[in-house]
């Protein structure tokens, strides 16, 4: 390593400064959902005309010596507004940079005070500024920093706590400070072991529960940002994505790469999603950690469930996120080949089911609600779970889980579905299915109207016309046709806000009198996600009780 005397670094620094010796490199942070760049922080790197490159670590502990460091951490906020003001002009998206401030720049400055006037000789937002801090700042008057931070708080910084878990205090710092993000520093785990995985997972899961977001440094491999990844850490940094780079290169390498930068207005959306923690067992109720009746604390289980992150955009595009094993093995259960699959069905909107979907997904919305629906499909009876979790004018994200319960897992569940899927017998009085594209009849489920003859033997139109005639009371008979003409179902269905479309009829009963029916039809899912024979729906009969 380069050997420099520490007062060669004290009497060239203010050169150093003026000379543009001293710059701001860039290195960003990456989104670990969504893979776009959401902000990037800024590294002091001295490239002096004698010397050479100059790390960090050989001028860093010297400027704090001498109490010099305020100086430097100011000039590189400069460096930075005038980063940000050129990738204004240029037109490119921008984004919030991170700045590193020292324990002693808060003795030497009323640094508040300090950021601020040169944010507003920029004219740069404070929101675009994110300061991090090393917790060896807050080792001590703990009053006193707390209230700094509270301060910049309330003039709109977010504050990270960086390199975590290179120190020896961090527990009781998390404690004691309110942070906005955890930088995990992936130098304290010098592999990806066992271990270490253990470690990180860990990690995670407390910040979740105490309401922290995260991000990981020092992400070097594909294995590294994989499991980040699945453990539901949010974002990432690292020479796997990029090197620090000079501003010059840095704006170059926005515009060249057409690397993608998150909207900075969408930052609370991507907030709201982060806290959804992967490794709890009760992902979309946050119950991965309780407080019991007397008064202990525990985990309510070890695994966790089935987990999906959908985004749905405005025209009702979706697209997956996310998904962990446990969800795309029920899905595999299901009769989905994968999650890709699964989404492709959603985005055909012509899907059978996809009314019931939108439906739950719409009250999901709605009521900010878990809200629970059960499916029967491929002779597989499943739970589908959904939550939106976040959301913003363009777009929403949907936390979704599911159960599925056959003979490999609760055979419980299946006595019950079996049990009690005998009542829809005694709730309906007829089942059928109709194909009003092919004009047929595609079964008579079953029937408890003792009619004279089989209506499912001809085509649907003449079925229909047939059944009016004789089954239908004379006064209903045209509403009932005008109600189940099969030329008109499919466009009369997509009007509809409710799943299902529906009128009162005199039906004939077997001893030759009429009641009051409840005649509905409702588009119907048959299949592993299509309607391979067409468009099928249920005519289904239910009669009205008297008054």
């Amino acid at each position: 390593m380069l050997q420099i005397d520490e007062q060669y670094i004290v009497s060239n620094f203010d050169k150093a400064l003026s000379e543009g010796y001293i710059r701001a490199y860039y290195q960003p942070v990456i989104r670990t959902l969504t893979e776009k760049i959401c902000s990037v922080e800024a590294l002091a790197r001295w490239q002096d005309p004698v010397m050479g490159l100059l790390s960090p670590f050989l001028f860093i502990n010297v400027l704090e010596k001498y109490r010099l460091i305020h100086k430097l951490d100011l000039y590189i906020l400069e460096n930075i507004c005038i980063t940000y003001n050129q990738m204004k002009q240029m037109g490119l998206q921008l984004h919030p940079f991170s700045i590193n401030l020292s324990r002693l720049d808060f003795d030497e400055v009323d640094m508040l005070k300090a950021i601020s006037d040169i944010l507003k000789k920029y004219k740069v937002p404070s929101k675009a500024i994110h300061i991090e801090i090393t917790e060896s700042v807050m080792l001590d008057n703990t009053a006193y920093f707390r209230r700094i931070f509270d301060s910049f708080h309330d003039a709109g910084f977010a504050i990270f706590m960086d390199d975590f878990g290179s120190g020896y205090s961090s527990l009781n710092v998390l404690k004691d400070y309110s942070f906005d993000v955890l930088k995990i520093d992936m130098r304290f785990l010098s592999d990806i072991g066992s271990r270490s995985k253990k470690i990180l997972a860990s990690v995670v899961n407390m910040a979740k529960a105490i309401g922290i977001h995260t991000l990981a440094e020092g992400v070097e491999t594909k294995e590294q940002k994989t499991f980040l990844r699945n453990i539901g850490c949010e974002m990432l940094q690292g020479y796997y994505y990029a090197k620090p780079m000079d501003g010059d290169l840095y704006v170059q390498y926005l515009a060249d790469t057409g690397f993608q930068v998150e909207d900075p207005d969408e930052n609370h959306y991507w907030n709201e999603v982060g806290q959804i923690n992967f490794l709890s067992p009760d992902p979309l109720n946050g119950n991965d950690f309780i407080e019991t009746e007397n008064g202990d604390y525990g985990f309510v289980r070890e695994n966790s469930s089935p987990l999906a992150l959908i985004e749905q955009s405005s025209d009702k595009h979706v697209e997956m996120l996310y998904r962990n094993q446990a969800f795309e093995t029920n899905l595999q259960k299901v009769g989905f080949p994968s999650a890709d699959a699964l989404v492709d069905v959603i985005n055909q909107t012509q899907a059978a089911y996809y009314p019931n979907m939108d439906e739950q997904i719409n009250s999901s919305i709605k009521t900010g609600n878990v809200i629970k629906e059960d499916h029967f499909v491929n002779g597989m009876y499943f739970t589908y779970c959904t939550k939106c979790i976040a959301y913003t004018d363009k777009k929403v994200m949907i936390a979704a889980s599911i159960q599925t319960y056959g003979s490999d897992i609760d055979m419980s569940s299946n006595e019950v579905f079996d049990t009690y899927s005998r009542a829809l017998i005694d709730t309906f009085d007829h089942i059928t299915i109709i194909d009003p594209a092919k004009n047929r009849v595609v079964a008579r489920v079953y029937s408890k109207m003792a009619y004279s003859q089989d209506y499912s033997n001809m085509p649907l139109d003449k079925s229909l016309e047939k059944y009016a005639n004789d089954e239908v009371a004379a006064e209903d008979r045209q509403k009932f046709l005008d109600f189940v003409d099969p030329a008109t179902i499919r466009n009369r269905m997509a009007d509809k806000i409710t799943r299902y479309l529906h009128i009162t009829c005199g039906v004939k009963c077997a001893n030759g009198s009429f009641r009051q029916e409840d005649i509905r039809i409702t588009k119907v899912y048959i299949g592993n996600g299509l309607n391979e024979d067409g468009e099928l729906y249920m005519l289904s009969m239910q009669a009205i009780e008297k008054k």
